[in-house]
């Protein structure tokens, strides 16, 4: 049904699909067809690092159902409606103009259906978003004695109401019903979870990205020798398996992963102050970052090299010049940070500063050891609503640290110093982040001075999408 090895067309160097995708496809044809007049019910999972062609199969499985039996229904949704349009719903659009028959099927933004007139509600697969708050959308999926395609892509993310609604719909007798399931294995709770870790009337597949022979190889190299091998970081984005749960990681790969795919809405966090948060750097391999939240969004994280106290005071001087309505500027200001803190009170105008002391008092002194503690304690309830930048690099610092506890069993970090004695790489995004949510703690206090130069530096931007 496709052009593949054909002289000018997208598909002129390509032999055809994967070895995984062809038993993928294959199997479900073989069960189909075991099930004859009584139909069959397929599920099918599929846990993969990243670029294995996991949409491209999707697209496949739509453009096949939809084409071999009349009146097929279906239903596609993925983690978030931005997923569904820019990704899922775009490679159909790419697959659509290479097949065979796409003249008989209309493709529109939402949906593709048969152009046979009369056809277009009953021989259709539908492209919708999920709603944990609107499950009902998935609860009408029948169509008795014909055909029906369910189609979750990145299905780790999608909450388990869709996927108890879905599952009470699937009761026709005498019908081809195929539910497939595709996604990165980033929660290690769920149904997905337990879909590929317990597989029962599902058939479970892992895909490792080494073993695709269009994925990144030099990508992936760098990012085994950066994280390691065996670390939830090359679990997940190279071998498909699912992150451990680790006992001594203080924040979950599945909360982290949640927030970086989270999209909310503007109330959430319009009426609330913005606050600039500062973990500064000096030289050798750690950055300067700057942070922008408001409410439950962080709006971009800044990351700087090279820049020392009076450029990087400079540089905040700047953003509070250009970003109206931040209420006050938090910093580190132990260490690395003093002459930040110095060249800060000598700039006039600023909104009020709040020079921290990571190991200072928790306020909540019978939980946690310190500020620092707490301040990650109070971000890790954030996490459960809040939207962070879609950034690996961040959510790998934020899975990344250790905690123990002390003699009197307050929660204590693992140091920065640990982390670095130990190969691995100071959270300076996650520290940032974690640096805003001083002010819930303490009272703010105002400081002005004078302006200094400003110098360029390699700067390296993050935003939300």
């Amino acid at each position: 049904m496709f052009p593949w090895g054909q002289p000018g067309t997208s598909l002129a160097g390509d032999v055809g699909p994967e070895k995984w995708q062809e038993e993928h496809l294959q199997r479900i044809g073989r069960k189909l067809l075991a099930g004859g007049d009584l139909g069959a019910v397929v599920e099918e999972d599929v846990s993969a690092g990243h670029g294995v062609g996991k949409s491209a199969v999707v697209s496949w499985l739509i453009l096949w159902a939809i084409s071999t039996h009349p009146h097929t229904r279906g239903v596609v949704t993925a983690n978030t409606e931005s997923q569904l349009r820019t990704k899922t719903w775009a490679e159909l659009g790419k697959w659509h103009q290479l097949f065979l028959a796409k003249e008989l099927f209309m493709l529109t933004a939402t949906a593709i259906y048969s152009r046979e007139p009369g056809a277009e509600k009953t021989w259709r697969i539908d492209m919708i978003p999920w709603s944990a708050s609107r499950s009902e959308a998935f609860a009408g999926l029948h169509n008795k004695g014909r055909r029906l395609l369910v189609i979750f892509d990145e299905a780790s993310a999608i909450d388990d109401p869709i996927w108890e609604t879905t599952e009470g719909a699937l009761t026709d007798t005498n019908t081809q019903i195929v539910w497939c399931r595709y996604g990165n294995p980033t929660r290690t709770s769920g149904f997905f979870h337990r879909k590929c870790t317990k597989p029962r009337r599902n058939h479970y597949t892992r895909v490792d990205s080494r073993n695709v022979r269009f994925t990144n190889k030099g990508q992936i190299d760098a990012w085994i020798e950066e994280y390691g091998e065996d670390s939830d970081f090359v679990r997940v984005r190279v071998k498909g398996q699912f992150p451990r749960a680790g006992a001594s990681n203080f924040i979950s790969p599945e909360l982290c992963e949640d927030a970086r795919r989270r999209e909310i809405s503007r109330h959430a966090f319009e009426a609330h102050p913005k606050i600039l948060s500062v973990d500064p750097a000096r030289f050798g391999d750690d950055w300067s970052v700057i942070t922008l939240r408001q409410g439950l969004k962080v709006h971009w994280q800044q990351s700087l090299m090279g820049f020392d106290g009076v450029d990087l005071g400079g540089r905040i001087a700047e953003i509070c010049r250009q970003f109206a309505g931040i209420v006050c500027v938090v910093y580190d200001a132990v260490g690395n940070g003093a002459d930040l803190d110095s060249t800060l009170r000598r700039i006039p105008g600023l909104p009020p500063l709040v020079p921290v002391m990571w190991g200072v008092p928790a306020s909540d002194s019978k939980q946690y050891f310190n500020q620092r503690a707490e301040c990650w304690g109070t971000m890790r309830d954030w996490l459960k609503a809040g939207m962070i930048p879609d950034d690996d690099e961040l959510c790998d610092q934020l899975t990344s640290l250790d905690y123990g506890f002390d003699a009197a069993y307050r929660i204590q970090l693992q140091s920065k110093k640990d982390i670095k004695r130990n190969g691995g790489k100071s959270p300076d995004k996650a520290d940032s982040l974690a640096l805003s949510f001083v002010p819930d703690l303490i009272k703010v206090n105002v400081s002005t001075a004078r302006v200094r130069e400003i110098r360029p530096r390699k700067v390296v931007w993050q935003h939300t999408k």
